[in-house]
């Protein structure tokens, strides 16, 4: 049996670790009284995945932006 911790958001459970689930196992859902806030990301982003970090001294001109 695995423990995994999770979130209903109001239609389904989200688990919150990686862990791997089969289609259709059976599981028990426990309720807890403590809530977590989501994290939402914009669509199409990356947002709170990854980092971007730029030196000071960073450029690029127009033509290596769009890969002329």
């Amino acid at each position: 049996m695995v423990a995994v911790h999770g979130y209903y958001n109001g239609t389904v459970c989200i688990p919150l670790e990686n862990e791997q689930l089969f289609t259709n196992q059976k599981v028990i859902i426990t309720a807890l009284d403590e809530r977590i806030e989501p994290k939402v990301r914009r669509l199409g982003t990356l947002e709170g995945k990854a980092s971007v970090l730029f030196k000071k001294d960073w450029s690029m001109n127009d033509e290596e932006l769009i890969g002329e």
